[in-house]
């Protein structure tokens, strides 16, 4: 009696299960695999929110209209779900058909990042792996980005066992590369005080784990260590800010695994053209590769070209503020200074040579979120001419975003605030945040963020996620989004 109950209790869920699922599978998806076709969540690039958890996914997959509210109206509407036709026919195959009262868009590959923005923030994409471009912001999923080298796929719910890959849902790290960009660094003044009495690589705990999975790491070193750099004032504001490092200091640049220093920085020569000279020399015998400025004006404005897992980069950087003592010239070592009549040729063969051109600038400085129309013009023709990236090194305040003309176009940063750096003269200046570029064959996928918030004139922990999300929304703002 009791086994026959027991059939009938199998049977019964056999049905409901099989009404519930009753759908055409499109792909050939099995348990023996040759691999797995990686898919991420995507949204429009102004999107605050960081993660989605599945669970709220395949709850609003199934016809629950409230399991996403990140990504809604304002009178709690959508978001509506878009793929393309073979992205959906994954999800049917993954989740079944969904509810009538799901949103959906199909649309073609090169229309989906546009419908992200149309609809945003109401808007939802599911893409492959390598159909990510940088105007669209990729979620993690449970915490797990899959962009990221080190991510745990093995619980990832959007790592599909199929027989056939798709080639654009393919995930190779032999083709993958992380690169993060950061603002001003300059160890002197309150910053080298503190390091002084409480340990030289003290600001560095707080960004190692978000810079653990970079291949390269940059910043802009503004300053010059010097042997005669005196014990640091934490007073000191003298008219002019003339400003060196010490050399102990350069352990907070080893701490953090530094591999690529931009000299553009307008303060390299404060100390002298032979405190900059041994400054060089420091980089070179540490490996570390320079750019934007050198020993003389020609190797100044030579660009460092890198190579890793089949991608080659280019960096060219340049010095538009000044002073003109800061400038290399035929003798004397320096940043580099701005030559557009150079830059107009050499960013379009660069580009022609190399997979990714990043152009850097140090810039006039404002304190300002919002980037000024002449800031912005000047930023742009770096992109028109076909510098994939452009990043402003000069601010000490963090300033927003932008794209070349249209949302195929460059990724422009105008600032990202200061990476080391002592300034807590007020809320806006103490905050920051570092780029993680994400390259892959070739390309860039993407950027992810770091956001801190400085703290003891020394370190910076990560902001809390009420204080990112004010943060970021007030650069999604002033970028004009």
């Amino acid at each position: 009696m009791i086994r026959g109950k027991l059939l009938r209790a199998l049977l019964i869920c056999f049905v409901l299960i099989a009404n519930t699922l009753s759908f055409t599978p499109k792909l050939t998806v099995s348990a023996a695999t040759d691999g797995q076709a990686i898919y991420v969540p995507v949204v429009a690039f102004p999107t605050v929110a960081d993660n989605i958890s599945w669970t709220a996914l395949t709850d609003y997959w199934h016809g629950h209209p409230d399991a996403l509210p990140d990504f809604q109206t304002a009178n709690k509407t959508g978001p509506t779900l878009i793929a393309t036709a073979t992205t959906f026919d994954m999800l049917h195959s993954l989740l079944g058909a969904p509810a009538t009262n799901v949103l959906t868009n199909v649309v073609d590959d090169d229309q989906l990042a546009a419908t992200l923005w149309k609809l945003r923030p109401a808007a939802l994409g599911i893409v492959p792996f390598g159909r990510v471009v940088p105007v669209e912001k990729t979620l993690s999923v449970d915490g797990t980005n899959a962009l990221l080298p080190d991510a745990d796929l093995s619980k990832y719910p959007l790592a599909i066992p199929m027989v056939d890959v798709p080639a654009d849902a393919t995930r190779d790290l032999s083709k993958l590369t992380v690169l993060v960009m950061t603002g001003t660094t300059a160890i002197t003044r309150t910053m080298a005080y503190v390091m002084e009495h409480y340990g030289l690589t003290l600001p560095a705990a707080d960004v190692l784990p978000f810079l653990a999975d970079a291949d390269f790491i940059h910043t802009s070193n503004e300053l010059a260590f010097a042997t005669d750099c005196p014990y640091p004032d934490p007073e000191y504001r003298a008219e002019g800010l003339v400003f060196c490092s010490r050399d102990k200091y350069f352990d907070l640049l080893k701490a953090i695994h530094l591999n690529i220093v931009e000299l553009t920085g307008n303060h390299v020569n404060d100390w002298g053209t032979d405190a900059f000279s041994h400054t060089l020399d420091l980089y070179d015998q540490a490996h570390i590769a320079t750019f934007g400025g050198g020993r003389t004006a020609e190797s100044a404005r030579a660009p460092l070209i890198i190579q890793h897992n089949g991608t080659t980069i280019a960096l060219i950087g340049c010095n538009m503020a000044g002073p003109s003592i800061d400038w290399a010239t035929d003798t004397l070592p320096g940043s580099a200074a701005c030559d557009d009549d150079y830059l107009a040729q050499e960013i379009p063969k660069l580009k022609a040579a190399h997979d990714l051109v990043i152009m850097t600038i140090q810039y006039l400085e404002y304190d300002s979120y919002s980037a000024t129309s002449v800031e912005i013009e000047f930023f742009q023709k770096y992109a028109d001419l076909g510098a994939d990236v452009v990043f402003g090194s000069q601010a000490h305040h963090p300033q927003g975003f932008g794209f070349g003309k249209g949302l195929g176009g460059a990724f422009i940063d105008y600032g990202t605030g200061n990476m080391f750096f002592d300034q807590m003269n007020n809320y806006e200046v103490r905050q920051m945040r570092m780029d993680k570029l994400i390259i892959y064959d070739g390309r860039l996928l993407g950027t992810l963020f770091f956001t801190g918030l400085r703290e003891d004139y020394s370190h910076t922990p990560a902001m809390t996620a009420r204080a990112r999300a004010q943060f970021l929304t007030s650069l999604f703002k002033a970028s004009g989004w």
